[in-house]
């Protein structure tokens, strides 16, 4: 009796010690809607055999833009028909302890909701495990909450603050360029040889260059 809980008692603490399973992840868990985020996709070995390939299922109204390589990994697509992308595939080798970062710039939809990350990892003993279930499930895909309440990223400088730099730029070009017609119209006591209204018109031009170069810098 004294062995039978002995036993018993090493056996709690083997699963105490034990570390808790791993699961693909991808951060961040919230974002704003319509915003241009960095997502990264956080793919775990959870076995003795080694990770080799991980599939990603960009899921409805995701669009991703901008792709990070990591080393020792090459990434392929696959497309929907109309040229969106269907699939992320990454393929490479990794460490029985040992996890990757798959980084990429996506935005995100323009209403509130869930974006379910579906995604499948493929070990070289030939098993495979589909991160594809609800969040409560033995096996859960990832999810990422849209919501309003959650602060704008910005990630690739695709987003308000660019709009308005644009915008600014296009007012003080108009301004310049209304500024240079003013001055090429200017009446002149000449008699109509005079190159003082071409060179005016040059100098404005000019003027109007700079203006633009300062406006977009």
């Amino acid at each position: 009796m004294i062995r039978g809980a002995f036993a018993a008692a090493l056996g709690a603490l083997a699963l105490a010690a034990a570390p808790a399973a791993a699961h693909i992840q991808v951060r961040p868990t919230v974002a704003a809607p319509g915003d241009p985020v960095l997502f990264a996709l956080i793919v775990p070995n959870e076995k003795d055999a080694h990770t080799v390939e991980v599939t990603l299922q960009v899921p409805k109204d995701v669009l991703p833009f901008s792709f990070e390589e990591p080393a020792g990994w090459t990434r392929t697509m696959k497309l929907n028909p109309d040229e969106s992308i269907k699939t992320v595939t990454y393929r490479g080798k990794l460490a029985q302890d040992g996890f990757a970062q798959f980084s990429f710039l996506a935005s995100t939809p323009e209403r509130e909701g869930d974006i379910v990350w579906k995604a499948l990892q493929r070990y070289d003993d030939g098993s495979t495990v589909r991160w594809i279930g609800d969040p409560d499930s033995e096996n859960p895909a990832a999810v990422t909450k849209v919501t309003k309440a959650a602060g704008r990223e910005n990630a690739g400088g695709e987003g308000e603050a660019s709009a308005n730099a644009a915008l600014s730029a296009t007012a003080t070009i108009s301004e310049t360029s209304a500024s240079a017609q003013s001055v090429a119209a200017a009446p002149t006591d000449d008699d109509g040889e005079s190159p003082l209204p071409l060179i005016l018109s040059i100098a404005a031009l000019a003027l109007a260059g700079a203006a633009l170069v300062k406006a977009l810098r």
